[in-house]
């Protein structure tokens, strides 16, 4: 299988919202840090994200080559980069495959490619290359039209970012190496986990929130 990104996502955008992230470190020094500091923890927490599930998760314009063997037929074509948004061009060995009048099913959440009718109830063998866009919507976002998107990312996902993101600030700051705690007069508390090289330098609440992803074969 090999995957061709053909429409990056627009550089500095992340899981989470910059907004969000502030809000979580109210009362911190963040409140000095500016914009394109903190913005830098969210790029850096989406990236360790990215690479712990294993494949892109923003969303984006892809192209993607796969194969059924001699002797095989398959009921779906998986492809890697989910929720499905839409399927563009689909090919086999070069040539172009009709969708159908009610053009290609299948499934946003499994990834999974069904044939069309005209193709019948299977992929025959031959070399498949599916053009479409998959990911999650995050903030920020906007349509051809320059509209803002509604963002798509689950809810534990954008935890999990903002608690690398959090922790990636704390480490930076203070750098201190164990879980901490800390409450001041008139100021509050703060608890934060450093990253563990152990969980790909994810926090460990994080790190179990992908390893959900990763078992239910999303990842």
């Amino acid at each position: 299988m090999t995957l061709t990104i053909l429409e990056s996502p627009a550089q500095g955008l992340a899981l989470a919202s910059l907004a969000a992230l502030r809000e979580q470190l109210s009362g911190e020094p963040a409140a000095q840090i500016s914009d394109p500091a903190l913005s830098e923890y969210l790029a850096q927490a989406t990236a360790l994200v990215q690479s712990t599930l294993g494949r892109p998760v923003l969303a984006g314009l892809y192209r993607q080559t796969l194969r059924v063997g001699d002797g095989e037929r398959r009921l779906s074509l998986a492809l890697a980069v989910t929720p499905l948004i839409s399927i563009g061009d689909v090919t086999q060995d070069g040539f172009a495959l009709d969708p159908g009048r009610d053009g290609w099913e299948s499934g946003a959440l499994s990834g999974l490619l069904c044939p069309s009718i005209l193709q019948g109830a299977w992929w025959w063998p031959g070399r498949y290359r599916v053009t479409y866009r998959g990911g999650w919507i995050v903030p920020g976002m906007k349509d051809e039209q320059g509209n803002a998107l509604a963002a798509t990312v689950p809810a534990d996902i954008r935890a999990a970012t903002l608690s690398t993101a959090r922790s990636l600030f704390y480490t930076t700051q203070r750098g201190d190496p164990l879980l901490r705690s800390e409450s001041e007069q008139g100021v509050g508390a703060s608890s934060w986990a450093t990253p563990d090289a152990s969980l790909g330098g994810l926090p460990p609440d994080a790190a179990a929130i992908l390893a959900r992803y990763a078992q239910a074969g999303l990842s």
